[in-house]
């Protein structure tokens, strides 16, 4: 009973000004019926005291009751039995014609603008009692066929069954419409939700972009300022510092990048003319920590597009800074890259550490993200280097997926899409990237495993090749030598020069 009771609608979807108006139009329509009952039983040759007092009278009593009572359902309740006593008067002063019934079932449509049961239950019981009851006192008076004159309960049960039939539909009607209205307000609620999670979330991303222009722009001062000085530094010691001081700004310069790209923003930095994979690679390296422990063996004969340049450099740089964070410090980083023999053109990196590696859980779900960028919150702020690797994967159809080193530590693999490298061969890589004076002056730190086929000539080119990095130095180089004020110019502008060349090989200082 009580899941029956459960199910039945209460008409709780009404706010309280729909219920109002429908409340005194089914007020309007019940007092219509007085002049009409009075009318029809003065012309039918009724009684006037009995239509007046027995007919009229509970009818008027109803009407005034429901219209003060404030408590939806016994307002609603006096309103509908004062419809249904308008139903047995008429019915009454019509000496119980067949038609004169009809109005029972007339009266259903208006009793469901309350959207409740109850008024229906009335409907139903009133019904019942006043045939069987009626007919009892006066045979002639409900019906006006042998049958029901005969068995009064009979039929009046018969007539309410089919009243309580017909206010059994309405009721199922309700409750599909109820549960529909539901689900609209569930789904408006919703809305509203994600409209202002929309709306936080753009704040934030807004936020993010503005940090991050504000972090460049400061950034690009100090490196400015760290230029002004090393022209005018003569002391090695003193140059060695602000190196360092160099360093650092192009981590922090990187982790602004982030933000720009958590946020969706595209690079600030954009190259029209291919770069060497090789000087992509440096550059990735030279803007981790600890670069001195990273190795690579990358073909120089390979040059990426130029609008991809910034974006994975960044991405490995990413992925170089974890691999060295998370290894011992005896230990190296190698970065080595090979044909992608599934797409022709493609290339292959691989990123290795004999670090302490990840649980297999905590490995899947790394994957999972790499493979399908989320939205960023707070659950996931401790890997945001893996946030952003996805997004500039995404941005590129890179793929990138992590496993474990034989032994220890963790592998990254980086396929890249044959669409990131120039088609044209002859079209030879771009003389440097020119990120910024930050990527200088790395004559030692970095070293470079040359592939097989150019071990033979490497020797004679060692001493005199300059990486077409700015300033920063072939990984068989004996020493590094400061750039001409010129170059360091051009590194430290904030946006890539369209067409620049590489700069002259310095001789190497005097040991």
């Amino acid at each position: 009973m009580t899941r029956l009771l459960d199910w039945l609608p209460r008409g709780n979807t009404l706010d309280e000004a729909s219920f109002r108006r429908r409340h005194l139009l089914l007020q309007w329509i019940l007092a219509a019926h007085i002049p009409v009952l009075f009318l029809f039983g003065w012309l039918l040759d009724n009684p006037l005291p009995l239509v007046l007092g027995l007919g009229i009278g509970p009818i008027v009593v109803l009407l005034v009751v429901g219209h003060f009572l404030t408590q939806r359902r016994a307002a609603s309740s006096c309103i509908s039995a004062g419809l249904v006593w308008c139903s047995i008067t008429l019915v009454a002063v019509t000496h119980g014609t067949i038609e004169s019934h009809f109005h029972f079932f007339i009266i259903i449509g208006f009793i469901a603008l309350y959207q409740d049961w109850v008024p229906f239950l009335w409907n139903v019981l009133l019904t019942g009692v006043s045939h069987g009851v009626g007919t009892l006192f006066y045979p002639t008076l409900i019906f006006n066929h042998p049958a029901a004159q005969r068995d009064p309960w009979l039929w009046g049960g018969i007539h309410a069954g089919a009243v309580l039939f017909a206010c059994v539909g309405m009721v199922i009607f309700w409750r599909i419409t109820e549960d529909e209205q539901h689900e609209k307000e569930e789904l408006g609620r919703e809305l509203v939700r994600a409209d202002a999670e929309i709306g936080r979330k753009q704040f934030t991303s807004d936020m993010l972009v503005n940090l991050a222009r504000r972090n460049q722009s400061m950034l690009y001062r100090q490196l400015d300022i760290i230029n002004q000085l090393e022209e005018k530094e003569q002391d090695p010691d003193a140059l060695a510092e602000l190196f360092k001081l160099d360093h650092l700004a192009t981590r922090v310069r990187r982790n602004a990048e982030s933000l720009l790209v958590l946020s969706g923003e595209q690079p600030p930095r954009v190259w029209s003319a291919p770069v060497s994979m090789r000087d992509v690679v440096r550059a990735a390296i030279a803007e981790t920590e600890d670069l001195e422990r990273v190795e690579f063996s990358v073909d120089d004969r390979i040059a990426v597009a130029g609008h991809s340049v910034a974006d994975l450099t960044h991405l490995l740089a990413e992925l170089t800074e974890n691999a060295v964070r998370f290894s011992p410090p005896d230990t190296s980083v190698t970065i080595r890259s090979r044909p992608q023999r599934a797409e022709v053109g493609g290339q292959v990196l691989t990123i290795e550490d004999w670090g302490v590696g990840m649980p297999d859980d905590e490995l899947s779900q790394a994957n999972e993200l790499l493979i399908r960028p989320r939205e960023v919150d707070l659950s996931v702020s401790q890997r945001l280097g893996f946030h952003v690797v996805a997004r500039l994967a995404a941005r590129h159809g890179i793929e990138v997926s992590l496993s474990t080193t034989p032994g220890s530590g963790l592998t990254a693999v980086v396929i890249l899409p044959a669409a990131l490298f120039v088609a044209d061969p002859q079209a030879g890589p771009h003389a440097g990237i020119g990120s910024g004076p930050e990527q200088t002056r790395r004559a030692t730190a970095v070293h470079e495993q040359l592939p097989a086929e150019h071990a033979r000539s490497a020797q004679s080119v060692a001493t005199a090749e300059r990486s077409p990095l700015p300033g920063l130095a072939a990984a068989t180089a004996p020493a590094w030598t400061p750039p001409t004020p010129a170059a360091r110019r051009e590194a430290s502008a904030p946006t890539a020069p369209t067409a620049p060349t590489a700069p002259a090989a310095p001789a190497a200082p005097a040991v």
